[in-house]
C-alpha cells in the first residue's frame, strides 16, 4: 500500500491530508471527494496539490 499526501490550499490556511490507497487513481478519487466536501461546507475555492507518496508495508 502507498500513502498519498495531498495539500489542500484553503482561504483560512493549508491542510495536509494523507490517504492510504493501492494506486494513484483511487487516492485521487478519495482526495477529490474530500475536497468537494470542504467546498460544500465553506463555499470557497480549494486548490489541491499532490505533495508526495510514502511507501508502506
Amino acid at each position: 500500500m502507498k500513502e498519498y499526501i495531498f495539500l489542500l490550499e484553503e482561504p483560512l490556511g493549508n491542510k495536509e491530508i494523507k490517504i492510504i490507497a493501492s494506486g494513484m487513481t483511487e487516492a485521487f478519487r478519495k482526495a477529490k471527494e474530500f475536497q468537494k466536501n470542504i467546498v460544500r461546507e465553506t463555499k470557497s475555492k480549494v486548490n489541491m496539490i499532490l505533495k508526495g507518496v510514502r511507501y508502506t508495508d
